[in-house]
């Protein structure tokens, strides 16, 4: 039977003993759909709506891979909240999560065409997977993203302004000093370009990651 666990500073709920199945059930009803879940060999997270504080530095970070990916000519799919599952073979075995923003790079030309991408049917991982920590710390997640086999993970603590890079090496990750999805591009970089949506408005804030980019990261 599945015991819960209320975290109520944080709006989460946390469930354990709950089957792989009844996860996939739950991500699947559409009526869920404004919830973010976290899953991980039996134990399921719950979090309720996101607030502007979590929400407008996702954002920003969308901007921000653009920009790069644009004015460097790199291919790039946003899979943006896509949920991710694989399992794990046992009832109470698997793993699943919505990133809060997500990318296609490297493996863009093998995402599949009219449906989203499935890893169980052998479609690939996002190459770049982003975590906005504001009422919840995403580093208790970290055993979901290397099931799911994702290559590079950003956590940024909007609180504390705080950014790691981090790459998965045999299973668990390591801090990294500069991305692999996005080559040049360094943690203080990337917190110097969100800082740039300080005080702007969204088009302000487009105009000033153009500059920067062509500024900061220039095509030899």
């Amino acid at each position: 039977m599945a015991t819960v666990t209320r975290r109520p500073r944080s709006g989460v709920v946390v469930l354990r003993q709950v089957p792989y199945e009844y996860y996939v059930h739950l991500t699947n009803a559409s009526a869920n759909r404004h919830l973010r879940m976290a899953y991980h060999d039996g134990t399921l997270e719950i979090v309720s709506p996101r607030l502007r504080q979590h929400e407008e530095p996702s954002v920003w970070f969308r901007w921000i891979v653009a920009a790069i990916c644009r004015y460097r000519r790199i291919r790039f799919k946003c899979t943006a909240g896509t949920t991710f599952r694989r399992g794990g073979g046992a009832p109470l075995k698997g793993s699943g999560k919505e990133a809060d923003e997500s990318y296609y790079i490297a493996n863009v030309s093998q995402l599949p065409v009219g449906r989203d991408p499935d890893l169980e049917a052998g479609d690939p991982p996002p190459d770049l997977w982003i975590e906005v920590d504001h009422r919840v710390s995403s580093k208790g997640r970290l055993p979901v993203y290397a099931k799911l086999g994702i290559p590079e993970v950003w956590r940024y603590r909007s609180n504390s302004k705080k950014l790691e890079f981090l790459k998965l090496v045999d299973g668990s990750y390591k801090p990294i000093d500069q991305s692999l999805a996005l080559p040049l591009l360094t943690p203080a970089l990337a917190l110097e370009a969100l800082a740039l949506g300080e005080n702007a408005d969204d088009l302000e804030l487009m105009d000033r990651l153009d500059e920067w980019v062509r500024r900061t990261l220039p095509i030899n």
